[in-house]
């Protein structure tokens, strides 16, 4: 019986026996067994509605709020990592696409997409074969933005709220590897003996293009349904809208939306 169980087991047996022996003492003082035992019954009796109220009904009340406030801290996180550094790299990575062309458009997100358009795009993304080419990349630029945000990847490692969403915490160390790679791989191999394996290098580039994209279209859709306001903003800074300010101004008004209200 290891620790855990055994603690367990101790505390329960303690419990029933305090229970039994201030029955007990009820009997001593009270004399009447007849009525003991239907207190000591009805308690019994009312263990398992105790355990369903409790168990099932109020932890999943409590549950179900508890998730709220964390996907509420979530939204935040993600849309502070893309306004800090995750909508820069996206555009970085985006002109180094070689495909580009083939998810361009359908990466416009409008303001009346619902449900089925974000899954379509997901799905779509899913199925798209990121393919970059590095001589049409900034990697200096690249490795500055992670070096620069090195102290807020690894804050965001370490936040509990991340703990248990996975594919933002995968990506995160995707980002991570990414730059120690440019670090240790590119610029040094490259400045020390001109041998880089460019091949691995538009590997990790095009791991952490593959999770960017994903996760944006993820974030996107949730500030869609919870924050539109926020959402509005966001398609300002799409990064696969590479329209001047002027002609996105046109197109929103065309669609009602007023920009300079928006961005107040």
């Amino acid at each position: 019986m290891d620790k855990y169980k055994k603690e367990t087991f101790l505390i329960g047996s303690g419990l029933i026996g305090l229970s039994l022996i201030l029955h007990f003492f009820h009997y001593l003082i009270f004399k009447d067994l007849h009525h003991t035992l239907i207190f000591l019954v009805a308690d019994i009796a009312f263990v398992p509605m105790d355990v369903f109220f409790t168990a099932f009904v109020i932890e999943k009340l409590l549950d179900k709020r508890e998730t709220h406030h964390k996907m509420e801290k979530l939204i935040i996180i993600k849309g502070v990592f893309y306004s800090e550094l995750g909508n820069s790299l996206l555009d970085e990575f985006v002109k180094g696409d070689k495909n580009i062309d083939l998810i361009k458009n359908d990466a416009f997100i409008k303001k009346s997409w619902g449900k089925e358009e974000f899954k379509a795009l997901e799905k779509e993304l899913d199925e798209y074969s990121y393919e970059v080419n590095l001589e049409n990349l900034d990697i200096r630029k690249i490795s500055d933005i992670l070096n620069k945000e090195k102290d807020f990847l690894i804050s965001l490692i370490t936040n509990p709220t991340l703990m248990e969403h996975e594919s933002f915490s995968d990506m995160i160390i995707t980002l991570m590897h990414l730059r120690e790679e440019l670090l240790d791989r590119y610029f040094k191999m490259e400045c020390e003996c001109n041998c880089c394996d460019k091949n691995h290098i538009e590997e990790d580039i095009e791991d952490a293009y593959r999770a960017l994209t994903y996760g944006w279209v993820r974030y996107m859709r949730h500030l869609k349904k919870e924050y539109p306001k926020l959402f509005l903003k966001a398609m300002l800074n799409n990064p696969f809208d590479d329209r001047s300010f002027s002609e996105k101004y046109k197109v929103s008004e065309e669609n009602g939306i007023n920009i300079c209200e928006m961005i107040k």
